[in-house]
């Protein structure tokens, strides 16, 4: 088994000792100040890092684990009462993905919070963004803030291995499963502890509408703001972000619509000079296939007239409703699918349980209401406004981590 520690664990220890270690350790309450200490740190060592400004993510995993944040968090739940009290389930396993860097850190110290004792194996890829945070990580266990905490986590890669997984899948006690679905659906096939639990993240799909009359009514200012936005939801992570938008839904009139689409991708063609994002050639040659395959199926043409061509973005309008054929074939970076509707509610037939994120930009709280009573069942877990898709909360993929993460000790009454 060629499995390399990266913090928590000497090399060359065997699995079961560690294991054995982790499990040893008690459960907290949630928001144990011991646990919430070490997070606050860990949150002020990434704020003020030199070089955070390069990994904006990582800038937004700190900021959302603020002190001032965490207290916010803390007092959402009822943690004791005459008839209960909160627990940690125990040793929780977290399987990361390879493709956004930081999303293990989410669920591996909303689960610390919770009360867990964890075990994260992080992607072999490795990357500039986890070498950032592990060298913070590091450095807050090494501080006396971090000495309750240190033998509560383990850090730790290993090439795929079906007999290591199942080793620490029977011991743990929650299995957190960050990936695709072939993944979840290779992790489903190794079996659990009868007292555990599965949360899964598969693949999802992501979208966004716009009311076209507000892209034409807003100031420049406004619509510089709004690409800016735009931007921050789809260009980061070179849009493999389960929640960033690959759909976009212009909703009004033919004519509007035209008028505000032009003016939108004009802003946005700005904002993307001005900020530079990744455009490599495997994304380049990505993105071709993808339209390719689209037109193949009949399912999408370029926006633009004329030849398929490599753009970012590209742009590809649905020539038929949105369906699990045109998800699957949607490869990201940069490549968006566009559709007109008349009305916000008329998007919900085309929307599945493989949706999680729609971003939206003009319209009412009623009118969100009514697409959300309109969708079919599981479908999109959370409205977003544009600039927040990818901004993190407890309530994922429609848990409440906190109390899933936790459990409930009944106690006598009276």
């Amino acid at each position: 088994m060629s499995i390399r520690y990266i913090l928590g664990a000497e090399s060359g220890t065997p699995i079961a000792q560690v294991l054995s270690k982790l499990r040893s350790q008690a459960a907290w309450r949630p928001f144990d100040d011991r646990a919430v200490a070490f997070v606050r740190r860990l949150s002020q060592k990434l704020l003020t890092a030199a070089g955070i400004r390069q990994h904006p993510e990582l800038a937004a995993l700190a900021h959302w684990f603020r002190g001032a944040n965490l207290q916010s968090l803390a007092s959402q739940y009822v943690l004791e009462s005459p008839e209960q009290v909160k627990l940690g389930r125990g040793l929780a396993f977290h399987l990361a993905p390879s493709n956004v860097d930081s999303v293990f850190m989410y669920s591996w110290l909303l689960s610390l919070l919770a009360g867990n004792v964890n075990l994260v194996r992080v992607s072999q890829k490795g990357s500039a963004p986890q070498d950032f945070l592990v060298a913070a990580l590091a450095q807050t266990l090494a501080e006396d803030v971090g000495a309750a905490v240190r033998d509560r986590i383990v850090l730790l890669t290993y090439p795929h291995d079906d007999l290591l997984t199942r080793e620490i899948s029977e011991a743990c006690l929650i299995r957190v499963v960050w990936g695709g679905d072939v993944t979840v659906q290779a992790l489903r096939n190794i079996p659990l502890r009868p007292t555990a639990i599965e949360v899964c993240f598969p693949d999802r799909f992501s979208a966004c509408a716009i009311r076209a009359s507000t892209v034409l009514q807003a100031e420049d200012i406004e619509l510089t703001q709004l690409a800016a936005a735009f931007y921050n939801d789809a260009f980061w992570f070179a849009q493999q972000a389960c929640s960033s938008p690959r759909l976009v839904a212009w909703i009004g009139d033919e004519a509007d619509i035209d008028a505000a689409s032009a003016r939108f991708w004009s802003a946005l063609e700005l904002e993307l000079a001005r900020r530079k994002p990744e455009n490599s050639e495997a994304m380049n040659m990505a993105r071709v296939a993808a339209s390719f395959e689209y037109a193949a199926a009949a399912l999408a043409h370029p926006s633009h007239a004329g030849e398929f061509k490599s753009t970012h973005p590209m742009r590809l309008s649905m020539e038929r409703a949105l369906d699990e054929t045109a998800k699957k074939i949607h490869c990201g970076n940069g490549l968006f699918l566009e559709t007109r509707l008349p009305s916000l509610v008329a998007l919900a037939p085309q929307l599945s349980d493989k949706e999680q994120t729609l971003a939206v930009h003009g319209f009412q709280r009623a009118e969100l209401i009514e697409l959300a009573l309109a969708l079919p069942p599981r479908a999109v877990d959370r409205f977003a406004k544009f600039g927040e898709a990818l901004a993190f909360a407890p309530v994922w993929d429609g848990q409440d981590l906190i109390t899933t993460f936790s459990r409930t000790v009944l106690l006598p009454g009276g």
